[in-house]
């Protein structure tokens, strides 16, 4: 504290502190007060009011999507486990029937447990790749291996894929 006394002493003997009259050191003191006032709201008062006010006015959706989230987390925690999934053995009367319905009969077809394995001789590459797209997005399968020889033909080519069922994998 003396420290402080001796700055504010020091002030107080300084020529132009002593130059000035009762009512000059009066408004200059009250100048200063208010500028440090001011000083103090803007920088740390103020931003403060204004974060709450932006918290509280997005608090509501907050909790909102909260209990969005719990109840997809719920939902998910009853879903069916790996185990309890549709089982990616795939039989070959499915198979052989989204072939015929895309209207790509292979040569040769071989189903393992989680791999399929398909052989084609002169068919068409754009039926080909929707039959291939369809798979993906409806049952979960995806491109493996793939083997494409194009023919002399327009869209005609000798393919071999090996697709594997994506929700087998962890």
């Amino acid at each position: 504290m003396a420290s402080k006394a001796s700055v504010v002493q020091r002030l107080r003997n300084h020529k132009f502190w002593r130059e000035r009259t009762p009512r000059e050191q009066g408004l200059l003191l009250t100048t200063a007060a208010t500028l440090v006032l001011g000083v103090i709201y803007f920088a740390l008062i103020n931003p403060a009011l204004d974060g709450r006010h932006y918290w509280q006015q997005l608090l509501p959706q907050l909790r909102v999507d909260r209990a969005q989230m719990q109840s997809l987390a719920k939902q998910l925690g009853s879903a069916p486990t790996a185990s309890q999934a549709v089982s990616p053995k795939t039989d070959r009367a499915t198979l052989e029937r989204s072939l015929a319905d895309a209207g790509i009969k292979p040569a040769s077809l071989e189903v393992s447990d989680e791999l399929v394995r398909l052989r084609w001789a002169d068919v068409s590459f754009s039926e080909l790749t929707n039959w291939l797209v369809r798979m993906q997005r409806e049952q979960a399968w995806s491109v493996t291996e793939a083997s494409v020889n194009a023919k002399e033909s327009v869209d005609r080519v000798d393919a071999t894929v090996a697709l594997r069922w994506l929700r087998s994998s962890p």
